[in-house]
Formats: structure tokens, sequence, C-alpha cells
């Protein structure tokens, strides 16, 4: 704890843009003295590599160096996407929403020449990643703030947002990719829905109004990645928990939190919805000259959803089938991260209950609501666990390191391993403190040492365009 200063906790904000920037420049410089273009040479089929006379100058060559690093994996279908639109049907397994915006903010830059023609989509989408990042670790600090008030509080939401900085997702959160917009549209959601149950002073009908907004930042964290629908689970979770306060004594104030949170989960869903409509009219909604139907398989199955048939078909995502003897090393390189998903998701399970266990002590102590802040972890580990269990059945279970950057259980629950003092019973019991924290800094180091080291290796992989990053 001695590396967290008092000026750390004073100005948070100052010392998590500091080591913001140290890491991303660390990212950067490993990428771009990483040698050669790749085993895939996609990125040279872009027009900076026909046109480079196009490109002249210091400033727009460090870019294009830059751009040509970061555009790898799944930041060639976005940059494309965002170029020229969706196209095929395989590149709607990537977001529509994230490729449109970047489409429209290269429409506006279009006019005014602030970027070189050639690279604009893929400079203005590594800007956004790494704003969004950044914007995403302030929202996890005042998250991790809501959910645990006080200077013990602070101190934790401190170390998690410097966690999220150096997430094991490594140059996803950089490259044009949509992990980094997700995790700030995700925890800005769930900051309201924290929000939602807030202090006392703040009237019902603004903290109903909460869950509205939490909704619609779901919905666009779901536009922005599926296993944002996910979010929604938060929503549920609630709806049944008025819905039943509702049987045992009626108020307006319960049925108005009802409608409030039953429009959050409309907005989550919308948010998945809406692209499968823009893709079924693209598809589907078109006939031949002799009327029959030139649409595809999936526009007549009974919900027709483009996002499931591009990852079945394609991608062949589906239970047990990336179960094969040839991914066994794709399973050992996610298992560490699927752990701390399971360990951090079983750990929410003993905060605020019995006094036996050393968080709820803790809790109790340090806040004035322990069974609240037990709550709210154990709503936001129902996503975690749920992503894990599907990754690790149904999905390339290697995109975990990817997907878990979103999800701030596991950013809280390390923090606290760290902060082991926080987390432990009474003074009345310290050397059954001292016992069972032995054991919690050991795992702290190797958690923070796989993400430093997980996050470089890959950076390197990455810009090399190898696997299995």
């Amino acid at each position: 704890m001695s590396w967290i200063t008092r000026s750390s906790i004073r100005h948070p904000y100052r010392s998590l843009f500091s080591v913001f920037l140290l890491w991303k420049a660390s990212l950067l410089l490993l990428a771009i003295l990483t040698p050669g273009s790749g085993y895939d040479t996609s990125t040279t089929l872009f027009p900076w590599h026909r046109n480079t006379d196009e490109i002249e100058g210091l400033v727009p060559s460090i870019l294009r160096r830059i751009s040509t690093k970061l555009t790898r994996w799944d930041s060639i279908y976005f940059n494309e996407a965002a170029r020229r639109g969706h196209l095929f049907e395989q590149e709607w397994a990537f977001s529509y929403a994230f490729s449109r915006f970047i489409n429209l903010l290269a429409s506006g830059f279009a006019h005014t020449g602030a970027l070189p023609y050639e690279i604009k989509e893929s400079v203005l989408g590594i800007t956004i990643s790494h704003a969004a990042h950044a914007t995403s670790v302030v929202v996890l600090y005042h998250l991790a703030c809501t959910i645990f008030p006080g200077t013990q509080g602070r101190k934790l939401a401190f170390i998690a947002s410097c966690l999220h900085i150096i997430s094991p997702a490594g140059l996803f959160l950089s490259a044009p990719c949509t992990e980094s917009t997700y995790s700030l549209l995700s925890f800005t959601g769930t900051l309201l829905f924290a929000q939602s149950f807030g202090a006392r002073g703040i009237s019902t009908s603004i903290k109903d109004s909460f869950l509205v907004l939490a909704g619609i930042l779901y919905g666009l964290s779901t536009a922005v990645r599926g296993n944002g629908l996910l979010n929604g689970i938060l929503l549920l979770e609630e709806a049944c928990r008025v819905l039943y306060s509702l049987t045992q004594a009626f108020s307006f104030a319960k049925l108005r939190r009802l409608v409030a949170v039953g429009c959050g989960g409309i907005c989550t869903g919308v948010g998945f919805v809406l692209p499968q409509y823009v893709a079924y009219q693209q598809f589907c909604s078109t006939h031949t000259a002799t009327n029959e139907d030139s649409s595809r398989e999936w526009c007549h199955r009974t919900l027709p959803s483009i996002y499931s048939f591009v990852q079945d078909h394609y991608w062949d995502n589906g239970f047990l089938r990336y179960w094969t003897l040839s991914n066994v090393p794709l399973f050992a390189l996610a298992s560490p991260m699927l752990a701390i998903l399971v360990c951090s998701a079983f750990w929410t399970l003993g905060v605020g209950y019995s006094r036996k266990k050393m968080p709820t002590n803790t809790a109790q102590q340090e806040f004035p609501n322990g069974k609240l802040t037990g709550r709210l972890l154990r709503s936001l580990a129902a996503p975690q666990i749920t992503l894990a269990v599907m990754v690790f059945f149904c999905n390339h279970v290697q995109i975990i390191t990817r997907l878990a950057s979103g999800y701030p259980v596991w950013y809280i629950w390390t923090a606290t391993l760290i902060m082991n003092r926080y987390i432990g019973p009474s003074s009345a019991s310290k050397r059954q403190l001292e016992e069972r924290t032995n054991g919690a800094n050991g795992y702290w180091q190797i958690i923070v040492q796989y993400m430093v080291i997980y996050a470089a290796v890959q950076g390197v992989l990455f810009a090399a365009f190898l696997p299995p990053a």
C-alpha cells in the first residue's frame, strides 16, 4: 500500500492520467518497435500502403506507422466497414454502431483536411479507443467510490482504476476495436444503476430516472458489443425485486420504479435488436425481378438474427465446438482470466452477510450500509460469471481476456486483495487477519504480474499480427 501516496488520493484524476499515459506510451512503443508486417499481410492492402506518396511529412508518417501496427485482427473489419459500410454477412459480427460512428466522424474531418485522407478512419478509431479507455478509468473510479464510500473506498477505487489501465486486453484497448468503447458505456450504465440506490436526500423520482438512463447506456453498449446484453441481468433482477415488493405492499413509488426498470430493460434490448433490423432490411427485404425470394437462409428463421447466424456459420461458435485437442493451449491461455472472473464472482456471495466472513465485517465497519454494498456487488457479478460460462462452453475461449476488460467486479476484487486490511476482520482478530491475508498477498501479486506480462507479450504479438493475440 506504500505506493498509494496521499497525493494519489487527493488528486486521483491527475495520478490516474499519469499512469494511463505511461502505460499507453509503453504499449505503443512496443507496437512501433515490433519488426515486420507479421505473418498476415492484410493490413498492407489498405489504401495508405498503395498510395504512400500522398502521405508526406513527419506527423503523417508516424500516424501511418501507428495505424499499420494497430490495425490488426478485428480492427481490419472495423476500419473497412467504417470506410465503405457493412457489405458482407461476416462483417456483421463486428459492431455496426461503432463503424458507423467512425464513418460519421471521418466524414466531418474530410472537409477540414485535418487528417490524411487515406488513414483518417484508422486514426479516428485509435483516438476514440484511447479517449474511451481514459474516460472509462475515471468512470470506474466513481463506480467503486459509489459502492464503497469513504476514505478506504477511494483508495480501493484508485487501485481498481489502475488495474483497468493495465488490463490484459492490452492493445485491443488502444486499437480501433470496441473493447474500450464498450467499457466506457457499460461502466457508465453501471454507475447510474448503482446511483439509483443513492444516498439520502435524493428524490426517488431522480433515482428511478437513473435506471432509465442506465438502460440507455446498456443499450448503446449492446450495440457496440453483443455481450452488453448481459447487463440486462441487473435490470431483470431489480425488476423481480420490485415486483416481489409490490406483492407485499403496494405503493406508487414502487410502481414507478418498476416502470423505470422496465423502460431500461427495453432500451437494453433495443441496442441488440436495432442493428439486426438494419441487417434484415439489407439482406432479407430484396427480391429478384421474378419475385423470387433472394434472401439468405437466416432470414426465414423465427428470430432472424444475423449476429447469431454469422457467429455460427462463419466463426463456428457453438456449444462445445471449440473443445478440440488442438485448442487445449488456448484454453490454458484463457484459464487465468476465467479463474479470476469466477473467483471474484463467488467472492461477492460473502459480502454483506454473516459477521463471520471477512468482507462483511469490513463493510459494516467502513460503510453505513454494508448490505447494499454486497447486494450491488452480487448483482454486478451475475453478468460477469455468465460471460465466463458462455465463453468457456460456446465461444473462442481466448477472447475472454478482451471481453473481461468491461466488467468491474474482478478489478474491485483484486483491489481488495491488495488492500488486505480493508477486507480483513476486526482488530480483535488481527492474528486471523495475518493468517488469511498472507495467501491473498500472493494472489494479488500473481494477478498483477499476469496482467502486465500478458498485456506486454500480447502487444508484441498483436503488432506482428501473430496469434493468439
